[in-house]
């Protein structure tokens, strides 16, 4: 056997065998994406330039192997306009089929928050002496533990749903 066949076959091992580890990590992931939504929104604090919420994000499991969630961010946007941004670094495992809500603190500038009550007072409401509810987005990503290198994967996600500003919340 020569030089030049030997590196060829060993080449060629190398590949299948990085080939086959690929093939094998891409399996030990979730199969199913995590599903997010808005579960509770309350407020923290009150300061001069800014307001501290506290959300709290049901994320569901809807695959066969537990999750293992190590951070969350997510912006909720308001009627189109951005409201508030948050994060958390804290650690959470998911069972399989299984849920949880994640508290999350999010952050709002008090100007954008009187900039979109004074943009609402000016639109008229549908039915006249009604007053419309208020439409949320909840966009953001999920990091993952694991993965190759332990670099985990990042998940996107995105949700909306409508507040009644008489106490009532739905979703979609």
């Amino acid at each position: 056997m020569d030089m030049k066949s030997t590196l060829r076959g060993v080449g060629l091992a190398m590949l299948l065998a990085g080939l086959f580890l690929l093939g094998g990590c891409a399996g030990l992931g979730p199969q199913a994406k995590p599903r997010v939504s808005l579960a509770n929104l309350q407020v923290l604090e009150i300061r001069a330039l800014e307001t501290v919420f506290l959300v709290e994000l049901r994320v569901l499991n809807p695959g066969e192997t537990p999750l293992q969630i190590r951070g969350i961010d997510c912006e909720l946007k308001v009627d189109d306009r951005h409201f508030a941004t948050g994060l958390s670094g804290d650690s959470y495992e998911i069972p399989a089929y299984g849920s949880i809500t994640i508290p999350v603190p999010v952050y709002a500038s008090m100007i954008d928050m009187v900039s979109s009550v004074v943009a609402r007072l000016q639109q008229p409401a549908a039915q006249p002496g009604t007053i419309d509810p208020l439409r949320y987005e909840l966009v953001g990503h999920v990091r993952l533990t694991g993965g190759i290198g332990g670099a985990g994967r990042t998940l996107p996600f995105a949700s909306k749903g409508e507040f009644s500003l008489v106490g009532q919340h739905q979703q979609r």
